[in-house]
């Protein structure tokens, strides 16, 4: 389970450049309502789920607050070419650290926990992510 929670973060993380600036959406089921301007993203959930992302440049901070373990978390990434470093840290002091390359169409992510976790998540621009 706590490696879906580190993949959800990769997959925001790429999703946040992706949505048009000064928009609010709703995605779809019981997911998150989301808030953005130029360079800041900020979602909530029906469940007490929240975060935001500042981006600037090659740089991504992000802030949030998990609803079922009651902690908050922060992650860092930067982008170097078609490769992204991330690495985070939640509020018990788990850590955790991963990175992303876009091949085509498909961006291919790996997470890593101080807990011994790993996830993988692969997304595609049509089929989506699994």
């Amino acid at each position: 389970m706590k490696s879906m929670w580190l993949a959800r973060l990769v997959v925001l993380t790429l999703c946040a450049g992706a949505l048009p600036a000064q928009a609010a959406f709703v995605l779809p089921g019981n997911a998150m309502k989301c808030t953005r301007s130029a360079m800041l993203v900020n979602c909530t959930d029906r469940f007490g789920n929240h975060f935001g992302i500042v981006q600037q440049g090659s740089d991504a901070l992000m802030r949030g607050f998990d609803a079922i373990s009651g902690q908050s978390w922060g992650q860092a990434s930067t982008r170097y070419g078609r490769q992204q470093l991330l690495s985070g840290v939640t509020s018990s002091g788990a850590a955790w650290f991963g990175f992303s390359q876009r091949i085509g169409w498909n961006v291919i992510s790996r997470v890593s926990s101080s807990e011994g976790t790993r996830g993988r998540v692969t997304c595609n621009r049509l089929i989506g992510c699994n």
